[in-house]
């Protein structure tokens, strides 16, 4: 590496001790794109650390909430795995679950770290945005950075630092509800959110996984009704907080002009009319944002 290259975040793959395979799988795509990793054993069921034991269970040891056991583990994992990036002299660090399809745009965004705005705090790189966005910064090869009008689900792969890990565990006070339904809600965490179009890693692209095995559940194959019933209600407060980030994330114009374009993109799906393009706002166009 030359003497002036910008040293990557170190990666962290969460992954069970039983699924050698899925380990498999992600450390021959690591290895090929030249990205060295460090493996997390994910914490199973309510097997969660004492540290974090209280925000997921009574002192009997009962849930807090109805959440599987599995969807526990999962918090735990990427919880605990923030608890380490603030003890650690690392300034960040690149989260991902073990069933991911890795681009060769991961290594590009990497070298770009130092192009993002100074006040991010995570950048969700494993999932496309289902609503209109804006673009704000051209990172060349690796895409755009994107700022979301409502942000993607999936915790697959994300890159995020240390004040962001603080602002979640500081924010996390009980786990009422399942990992990837929080951090929709950046609002709850005063959480500076980004991601990157498109993402340069895909989720949920085994049949099986290690996210499964510890979740009980697949987001990827859930019906409409399940994801439904599992969907956090936002009720009257939350939607005027989820409006005041809209806003102050995207600026007035922008955020306008995002639930225009959402309105159509819906319009178009229910005609049969696939028109992806109609969710990006261009951020040339948009000087207030």
């Amino acid at each position: 590496m030359p003497p002036d290259a910008q040293t990557p975040p170190p990666v962290i793959v969460i992954n069970l001790a039983s699924d050698s395979d899925r380990l498999g799988h992600m450390e021959r795509q690591l290895t090929a794109l030249g990205l060295p990793f460090r493996r997390f054993e994910a914490i199973r069921g309510l097997a969660v650390p004492p540290e974090l034991r209280e925000r997921f269970v009574d002192t009997q040891g009962r849930p807090h909430s109805n959440l599987k056991p599995g969807e526990i583990g999962v918090y735990a994992s990427h919880l605990s795995i923030m608890q380490g990036l603030l003890a650690s002299d690392d300034d960040c660090l690149i989260v991902m679950e073990d069933d991911l399809h890795i681009s060769e745009r991961l290594p590009a965004f990497l070298t770009r770290i130092d192009d993002l705005p100074c006040d991010w705090d995570i950048v969700r790189l494993s999932n496309p945005s289902k609503s209109a966005y804006v673009a704000k910064v051209d990172l060349g090869e690796a895409g755009e950075l994107v700022a979301y009008l409502r942000v993607p689900n999936n915790m697959g792969c994300y890159l995020i630092n240390k004040r962001g890990a603080a602002k979640i565990l500081a924010g996390l006070k009980v786990a009422l509800h399942a990992i990837d339904e929080d951090l929709r809600r950046p609002w709850d965490f005063s959480l500076i959110t980004y991601g990157v179009s498109p993402p340069p890693a895909d989720a949920n692209v085994l049949a099986t996984s290690s996210i499964d095995a510890i979740g009980e559940r697949n987001l990827a194959r859930e019906t409409g009704m399940q994801k439904l019933l599992r969907r956090r209600r936002i009720g009257p407060a939350g939607l005027r907080r989820k409006m005041a980030w809209q806003i102050q994330t995207l600026g007035i114009g922008a955020w306008l002009e995002c639930l225009t374009r959402s309105a159509l993109f819906r319009a178009a799906r229910t005609l049969g009319i696939k028109r992806p393009l109609l969710l990006r706002a261009d951020r040339t166009r948009n000087h207030d944002s």
